[in-house]
């Protein structure tokens, strides 16, 4: 009898031990294996930036599939269908040209996507002028139009942000540029910009880790956009191009959502309004970012004179821009891949356990 009472203080023992190991909670290797969050980028609307090239954004994909919780696809032939949108968790738009907008179809496509839960990526660029380094490349000279990502946003009904373009005095369209004086890398490159934590949304978690970046970026409008998250600084302002080498701006008392809504095409750049350059907010189901640059992310060295000693550096190791980039297909893609829980299965365990416990204990008590 007493062999059986030490045996029985053992189980108990166990029991009891097991029960309250299973409260404490551990970080384990994940036994399941995800499927990994497929991210589209569309290359089938003459984009300037080449997504195969290392100066373009061959790194950052790379860096992307790298990850393994991404595996990035090149569209480069197919019109963005329902097919082609099946499986994408997010798709990515990057300064597609103004001879190439989106059809109709394709717009309702990517809305239906977007309904079902999928995210929006949509990157534009700034203009740049003929003393740019890029000016030597023709397709760069068309940089930042930025006209027929506006035209998408319009025909899926999405209008709480837009590229700031210039429809006003001259017949050419073009998107307008962030020019700082005071925080620009090289005074004959001033939309060559270096920009801290003061200028963005710290608490936002697409800027989580982020401290310090490298950018030439489009603005966007309204100013006053709620879902704004990073501007420029106080001296910052926008231009757009009026010729090869010439710039205006237009200066407007701090233009409101409602002048905006009623005359959308008729303000362009904003002079001294802290335009936004980034914004982050969630519609139809769907999240969304808008950001003017995709310049910042490509392996393209700064456009600098070679007097500047940065001017052989590459956007995409500048700062935390390639952590910025991955930050925000995190946010992106947020709840679109959520391993198993383990609580429920161990709540059962344990409840089991107590039970077992229980049932022993009883049964000892009424022999």
């Amino acid at each position: 009898m007493p062999r059986f009472n030490n045996t029985s203080r053992v189980i108990v023992t166990v029991v009891a031990l097991i029960i309250l190991l299973s409260s404490f909670q551990l970080n384990v290797r994940a036994q399941v294996q995800l499927d990994p969050i497929v991210v589209l980028y569309d290359a089938n609307h003459l984009q300037q930036i080449d997504p195969f090239d290392e100066e373009g954004l061959k790194l950052m994909f790379d860096m992307v599939n790298d990850s393994s919780r991404y595996i990035v696809r090149i569209n480069e032939n197919d019109p963005l269908n329902a097919s082609v949108l099946n499986d994408v968790d997010i798709l990515i738009l990057s300064d597609p040209d103004t001879f190439s907008e989106f059809t109709q179809e394709e717009s309702s496509a990517i809305a239906e996507m977007m309904a079902n839960g999928s995210s929006l990526f949509a990157l534009g660029n700034p203009t740049i002028p003929q003393n740019s380094t890029y000016w030597s490349s023709p397709r760069f000279q068309d940089l930042g139009e930025n006209v027929a990502l506006n035209t998408l946003f319009d025909q899926i009904n999405m209008s709480g942000v837009r590229f700031s373009v210039n429809y006003t005095t001259y017949d050419q369209i073009w998107g307008d540029t962030l020019f700082d004086y005071e925080h620009s890398l090289h005074e004959n490159s001033t939309w060559v910009l270096q920009l801290d934590s003061s200028t963005w949304d710290t608490t936002h978690p697409i800027f989580k880790d982020i401290n310090e970046l490298f950018t030439m970026t489009a603005t966007l409008k309204p100013i006053d956009a709620a879902s704004a998250v990073a501007r420029g600084y106080d001296s910052s302002f926008a231009q757009f191009r009026r010729g090869p080498n010439s710039w205006g701006n237009v200066s407007f008392p701090n233009m409101s959502l409602t002048e905006f809504e009623e005359a959308p095409l008729s303000y362009s750049a904003i002079n001294g309004t802290l335009p936004p350059w980034l914004a982050a907010f969630e519609y139809s189901g769907s999240r969304v970012i808008v950001v003017g640059s995709t310049m910042m992310f490509t392996g393209y060295t700064l456009d600098l004179p070679e007097a500047h000693s940065k001017w052989e550096s590459q956007w995409f190791y500048q700062g935390d821009n390639a952590r910025l980039f991955m930050n925000m297909l995190d946010w992106l893609s947020e709840g679109s891949a959520e391993p198993p829980s383990a609580i429920v299965p161990m709540l059962t365990v344990s409840a089991v356990i107590l039970l077992v416990g229980i049932a022993y204990y009883l049964i000892k008590k009424m022999r």
